[in-house]
């Protein structure tokens, strides 16, 4: 059961983790804080990281599993700007392994990621096995040409991808990166993807930093997510259990010396 502990020699009852609960669960009982309907609680731990004195602690979100804050003070703009306008999708990569070790530690900063409501649940399997990943290129190009077959909208670039592949041998799908990270979910959770989507981002943004590039595998994606079975049963996913997300991954081959631009802010202040 969720539960609240509060040290009360510590607490200076301030108020701050009742003013942070999302849900509003946490009330001042006699100037003491109190979870109030406990099976309510999401277990963000903002009540936990918020107190000054360290006077609280959760059962699901421990004080022992929060660390302290070296600086609070926030990155200069400037330096967070740049940062973020230099990721790239990188699409060429080293023809060697990537360490397990460094996978893991890509992929444990992408559990930090927000989730709707505290929701997490997001799975991540690694294929890494060449002969697999070729395999799983060869099934997404053979959706990709029933798909051109079929005259979808996307038919002229498709079949420009299965032409590239089965004449010139060109990879299309997963770039003949050494790495593919697959995201997933229990089938039925309605916010799946989209914390996927959040978590592999958050492993994109801290890749390079381990010398590491990343590209979204959006081709396979689609077939995936069009139920393509010769591809599916390729990925191996438990029963119960869908994909939410693939992002390739490997040590670059280049680097971009210049920042990239957008199109313009499109942006409306509603007055109304």
């Amino acid at each position: 059961m969720t539960s609240l502990t509060v040290d009360r020699s510590r607490c200076v009852q301030c108020g701050l983790c009742v003013s942070v609960c999302p849900r509003g669960l946490i009330r001042l009982d006699e100037d003491w804080p109190r979870l109030t309907f406990p099976q309510l609680c999401i277990a963000c731990g903002h009540c936990v990281a918020v107190c000054p004195p360290a006077a609280l602690d959760h059962s699901r979100a421990p004080l022992a599993r929060q660390d302290r804050l070296p600086n609070s003070s926030p990155l200069p703009p400037a330096t967070v700007r740049q940062f973020l306008r230099s990721r790239r999708s990188i699409r060429s990569y080293q023809n060697r392994p990537v360490e397990r070790a460094l996978l893991r530690q890509l992929l444990d900063i992408a559990r930090f990621a927000p989730s709707g409501g505290n929701s997490q649940g997001i799975s991540y399997y690694v294929m890494d096995r060449p002969a697999t990943l070729r395999r799983l290129t060869e099934r997404t190009i053979d959706w990709l040409g029933e798909a051109a077959a079929g005259h979808q909208p996307a038919a002229a670039v498709y079949s420009r991808y299965v032409d590239s592949f089965r004449l010139d041998g060109c990879d299309s799908i997963l770039r003949n990166a050494p790495v593919l990270v697959l995201g997933a979910a229990p089938a039925g959770f309605a916010r799946g993807r989209e914390n996927t989507l959040l978590c592999l981002e958050y492993a994109e943004l801290y890749a390079p930093s381990l010398g590491l590039g990343t590209c979204w595998a959006g081709l396979l994606e689609a077939a995936a997510f069009a139920g393509y079975a010769p591809l599916l049963e390729l990925l191996r996913l438990p029963a119960g259990t869908v994909l939410t997300g693939a992002l390739m991954v490997g040590f670059p081959n280049l680097s971009f010396p210049r920042l990239v631009d957008r199109q313009p802010l499109d942006i409306t202040f509603v007055e109304a």
